[in-house]
């Protein structure tokens, strides 16, 4: 298990990887990438929020946020229920992106899976939610943790 765990972080981590699978005119950072698809798919959230939900500090998310807003893909705005709290929503540009990228993914994964049958991509995927859930409960709690020995 520990040898293909470090096997499938290597793969994905290679440069041409996470181009076929953001697309190939894709500049941003996985992380930065990763922001805009939050929220493009859940829509728009406030900063706290995002700064949890990526595990960083409020400053790291503001300056990430700055940096997405420069390119166009994000924008920032008072809450309307407190206007003293930020909430980011994905420009048209960042939706833009957010889809094309979505779409170069498929393409990428249904090359590489080509050889596969129905049932073994239906295997895969409810592997991988299953992990994915699995992860998020346990990086949860962990974090949960954290917050109480403080």
């Amino acid at each position: 298990m520990a040898q293909m765990m470090s096997a499938l972080g290597r793969l994905t981590s290679r440069s041409r990887m996470r181009r076929e699978l953001a697309g190939q005119n894709v500049k941003l950072s996985p992380t930065d990438m990763w922001l805009v698809d939050r929220v493009s798919e859940f829509g728009p959230a406030r900063m706290s929020e995002l700064a949890t939900w990526q595990s960083v500090d409020r400053s790291t998310m503001t300056t990430q946020v700055s940096r997405l807003e420069k390119l166009g893909l994000v924008q920032r705005a008072p809450a309307p229920e407190d206007r003293r709290a930020i909430v980011v929503s994905v420009t048209e540009a960042g939706r833009t992106l957010h889809e094309e990228s979505r779409a170069a993914a498929c393409t990428a994964f249904d090359s590489m899976l080509a050889d596969w049958t129905d049932q073994e991509r239906q295997q895969l995927t409810e592997s991988l939610s299953r992990l994915v859930d699995s992860l998020e409960k346990h990086l949860s709690t962990k974090s949960e943790d954290h917050s109480t020995e403080r």
